[in-house]
C-alpha cells in the first residue's frame, strides 16, 4: 500500500519500536496459586492445636473443616 508521498507503508514503520514478533519471552508462565500447596485428592488434614486428623475430601480445602475435637481450622499435612 503507498502513501500519499509515494513511499511503501512497510517502509515507514521499519525500526520505530518493538515490532509485533516473539519479544524476550519474559513473563509468559501460569506463576504460583498463593496459599495453596497443590496436594492432591489424597491425604489427611490435621488440627494444628490437638494433632487431630481427618481424611482430606477431594474438592473441600482442609481450611474448610474444623477439628471434631476443639473446633480448630484444620490444615493439610505435607
Amino acid at each position: 500500500m503507498e502513501s500519499s508521498n509515494g513511499e511503501n507503508s512497510q517502509d515507514q514503520n521499519a525500526g520505530l519500536g518493538r515490532g509485533l514478533g516473539q519479544g524476550l519471552g519474559r513473563g509468559g508462565g501460569r506463576g504460583r496459586q498463593p496459599g495453596g500447596f497443590g496436594l492432591g485428592p489424597s491425604g489427611e488434614c490435621v488440627c494444628p492445636k490437638c494433632g487431630e486428623k481427618v481424611t482430606h475430601e477431594r474438592g473441600k480445602p482442609c481450611y474448610e473443616h474444623k477439628c471434631p475435637k476443639c473446633g480448630t481450622t484444620m490444615t493439610r499435612t505435607r
